[in-house]
């Protein structure tokens, strides 16, 4: 069988260096696919060219699509076309992308490149790679070694192909499906590699669950990671969930924030109370709340861990929603690292509801490890803990991402162990998405609605490496 070699992927060469500076950027087109071999093994398929910019220096492949084995146990992707170069330009080659492999057989994947340079056809190859079970995200750059020394045009195409492990075409393929998300596939033609997209980064955190007393007031917690300092909004809103037909809410919220040494940074009770100036800054941000009575707090917060306590005036108790959002839109050297909220998770309406919006920085895929935390509570000394929790993960549009009852029962629970967030007990809850930008919801809840103090949690995993599976 025909194995395709593993490389990212396509570029061209001139015969000499190029003697002059860099020129303007040559010319890609796509004129072929990309088309599917065999079109059976791609289900739920979106990968396809972005032509939003028309012919350029950069061809940008995106979508996604499951990918099952197939009778040569080789399911490709190709498409082509032609280009035209100016003296200075370098063919490279960025990729990044998710597969979640289910399958105990790991699967070889390439990517090549034919061009034919001054009539002459070249292909070009690089390191192999190798999905391995589970979700894991797959990256990096190539670059051709030289740049044109002089003006050139030709055909150019592209094979993207994953290898099952059989042998032949009448052999049995390994078992197993492939669910690929393809962030990007760049081709680029210009002095100027193409470069991998960074990460998104958490904007925007909010949980909503009952406020009681004491132990059971909602608590957020938020740790800031990097150098700069970062400017923040908080809120505790009450009152105006009833827009949302939300009942029991908590009349007149209080929102107070400290530091990771406990000391109190501030607090407020009536946003409208705040100095001019930070009322401003809400209301710009369209952040102002829409009742009197609810709290808000305008922040800059050196890197850090911080709490932020939401309480009803004079021990009320209620539904209320704990906010932080990130006024920076990921544009400064911090972000939200890790935002979580405890508080005490009842049944129906009242359980535990957190929200995530994922922007900013560059934009692409992010590692999110969510948490449902309850029976290792009690390390800390919180009483009556959530015995058994399970959380579900939502995108924007209320579909299913995942779920989990017992993080060890997960697929995805080695990553969870390997990145230090293995929770403290066998019956907690973890979940490790590869997440596009967007807005998502985690719901906490007790196995046979059952009630207690639980925690949720939500880390962007930080990862360096590339090429292989990242953690």
């Amino acid at each position: 069988m025909k194995r395709i070699p593993s490389s990212p992927i396509l570029f061209a060469i001139a015969a000499l260096l190029s003697l002059a500076g860099p020129a303007e950027a040559g010319t890609l087109y796509v004129t072929v696919g990309p088309n599917f071999t065999p079109d059976s093994a791609f289900t739920n398929n979106t990968i396809a060219v972005d032509t939003t910019n028309g012919p350029g220096p950069l061809v940008h492949i995106t979508g996604g699509a499951s990918v099952a084995p197939d009778g040569s146990n080789e399911p490709q992707i190709d498409f082509g076309g032609t280009f035209s170069a100016v003296a200075g330009d370098t063919f490279s080659v960025a990729y990044s992308f998710s597969a979640d492999l289910n399958s105990e057989t790991p699967v070889d994947y390439g990517i090549i490149g034919m061009a034919s340079v001054f009539g002459i056809p070249f292909q070009f190859t690089g390191p192999s790679g190798t999905l391995m079970p589970g979700l894991h995200v797959y990256e990096g750059t190539f670059q051709a070694p030289t740049a044109y020394a002089v003006s050139d045009g030709g055909n150019f195409s592209v094979f993207v192909g994953f290898n099952f492990g059989a042998t032949g075409a009448s052999s049995t393929a390994a078992p197993g499906t492939l669910d690929l998300l393809i962030q990007q596939l760049d081709l680029k033609l210009d002095p100027l590699p193409a470069t991998v997209t960074p990460p998104a980064q958490s904007l925007n955190i909010s949980t909503r669950a009952n406020v009681g007393t004491g132990d059971n007031v909602l608590i957020g917690g938020i740790i800031i990671t990097g150098t700069d300092t970062k400017e923040v909004v908080l809120r505790a809103i009450g009152p105006s969930l009833g827009i949302s037909g939300v009942t029991g809410l908590l009349a007149d919220p209080t929102l107070s924030l400290f530091d990771a040494d406990g000391a109190l940074i501030d607090t407020n009770d009536n946003w409208m109370d705040l100095s001019d100036a930070d009322q401003m800054v809400l209301t710009d941000n369209n952040l102002a709340p829409t009742d009197d009575a609810e709290s808000a707090l305008v922040e800059s917060l050196a890197p850090g861990a911080y709490t932020a306590i939401v309480s009803g005036v004079g021990d009320t108790t209620g539904i209320a929603l704990v906010e932080a959002y990130d006024l920076d839109n990921g544009a400064t050297d911090s972000e939200f690292g890790n935002i979580s909220t405890r508080g005490f998770v009842e049944t129906g309406d009242n359980i535990m509801i957190g929200g995530l919006i994922l922007g900013g920085g560059g934009g692409g895929f992010a590692q999110v490890i969510v948490r449902g935390i309850g029976p290792s509570l009690a390390d800390s000394a919180v009483t009556n803990a959530l015995a058994d929790p399970t959380i579900s993960l939502f995108d924007g549009n209320g579909n299913l991402v995942g779920s989990n009852d017992n993080w060890m029962d997960d697929a995805n629970m080695q990553t969870v162990s390997d990145s230090g967030l293995a929770p403290g007990d066998p019956k907690e809850s973890a979940l490790y998405e590869v997440l596009p930008a967007g807005a998502y919801t985690v719901q906490l809840s007790g196995v046979g609605d059952t009630t207690g103090v639980g925690l949720v949690e939500s880390y962007n995993v930080d990862s360096t490496a590339s090429g292989t599976g990242k953690h």
